[in-house]
């Protein structure tokens, strides 16, 4: 009886380390698979934000030479402004001019 007793414990702990040595194996495979999601996940990422940067910096380019184009108009309008007052001024004079040599 004792020796059945012992050979019960014995296939006890046989069974006990084949189901820690499964146990293990199985930890490991799912350390591996969820590293892999990780790495998959963080890639996918960098990816997304790869692109929603390139979106933003697109966007922020268009906006930028809108504002520029703006700015450019406006710059050139006054310019012509500035420029046009002396033409003005030198036709009035012109016509003053003209008039008084004319009188």
């Amino acid at each position: 009886m004792a020796k059945e007793a012992l050979l019960k414990v014995v296939k006890a702990e046989e069974e006990a380390d084949k189901i820690v040595r499964e146990a293990r194996e199985e930890a490991k495979d799912s350390i591996f698979l969820a590293e892999k999601q990780s790495k998959t996940f963080i890639e996918e990422a960098v990816i997304k934000a790869k692109v929603e940067c390139d979106k933003l910096k697109a966007k922020a380019e268009d906006e930028m030479k809108d504002e520029l184009e703006s700015i450019s108009q406006k710059s050139e309008k006054r310019c012509k402004e500035i420029l046009d007052i002396p033409q003005d001024r030198f036709n009035e004079a012109k016509r003053l001019l003209v008039e008084r040599i004319v009188k």
